[in-house]
């Protein structure tokens, strides 16, 4: 059994996500003296960890009613 989170919480869970990881860049970057390549590689990080997360299916976004097909998911249900 695959466990999966619905649409409109991996939607919140994955705000939550990058609301925080962007605050957190936002607050180390100025304790980096200018190596910002630390804080791109910080962000770059957190998006391959959230692109694997809906790649293997744990997340299954809808980006608050934009991706195309849920229409037709919601018909079904």
């Amino acid at each position: 059994m695959k466990f999966k989170i619905g649409r409109k919480a991996s939607d919140l869970l994955i705000s939550l996500y990058i609301i925080i990881t962007l605050a957190l860049r936002l607050y180390l970057e100025p304790q980096l003296n200018g190596h910002y390549f630390i804080s791109i590689a910080i962000g770059a990080f957190g998006l391959l960890f959230l692109w694997a997360l809906v790649k293997s299916g744990l997340l299954n976004p809808s980006f608050f009613g934009l991706w195309p097909g849920e229409e037709q998911e919601q018909a079904s249900s």
